[in-house]
């Protein structure tokens, strides 16, 4: 049974290339029926990093059944119940941008935008509290975030309230994107923090690039 678990999440045999990886799965083009159904069977396993995994597959291939999981991963606040993707530096969990990741892979097949909107919007509130590397930042840049730019704004001065700087200057240049009008409005802020950490000083550039 756990050879049969491991195919299914993990291998991917697609133009000429194939191994092992959940990432590569979740982006195959060549998906058959009976490998989805036995994927929806996971999201039952009594493993929940299993039934984790099963669900970012799931997600990114836009099946109704991932998202249906997603909202019982959030409103069973699973992430606070055990960690599912640890930073290998930070050591923090960096379950939501991952799942953010799965969530902009489905809007490749399929998936409107609009749809995934509320799950970004919980993202961004909880963003000041949990550790985001950089899979929610992508989703807004790529993805028509405007919608969402009052969110955006929240979230990161969530982050530097509570001393996320780094993480905080992720969604700089997110909101220039945006509004450029932002530029102007947070380049002090960010600039005195670099002290703090000088990753910030390539969000600044970034920002910077997209005014």
């Amino acid at each position: 049974m756990k050879n049969e678990i491991h195919e299914l999440l993990y291998h991917y045999s697609e133009e000429g290339q194939e191994g092992y990886d959940l990432n590569e799965v979740q982006l195959l083009e060549g998906r058959n029926a009976e490998r989805t159904e036995k994927l929806k069977l996971l999201l039952h396993n009594e493993d929940r990093y299993v039934a984790y995994q099963a669900m970012l597959i799931l997600l990114a291939w836009a099946e109704p059944e991932g998202f249906k999981q997603l909202d019982r991963f959030i409103s069973g606040k699973w992430a606070e119940k055990e960690t599912f993707e640890p930073h290998r530096i930070h050591g923090e969990d960096n379950v939501y941008d991952v799942i953010a990741n799965a969530l902009y892979i489905a809007t490749l097949n399929g998936k409107p935008e609009e749809e995934l909107y509320p799950y970004i919007k919980h993202f961004l509130e909880i963003y000041g509290t949990q550790f985001f590397e950089s899979g929610l930042k992508e989703f807004l840049l790529k993805k028509n975030g405007a919608p969402l730019l009052s969110d955006i704004e929240q979230a990161m001065q969530d982050a530097l309230e509570n001393k996320r700087y780094y993480q905080a200057s992720q969604l700089f240049p997110v909101l220039v994107h945006y509004d450029k009008d932002n530029f102007k409005k947070y380049k002090d802020t960010f600039t005195s923090l670099i002290k703090e950490d000088n990753r910030i000083e390539y969000n600044i550039e970034e920002a910077e690039n997209n005014k």
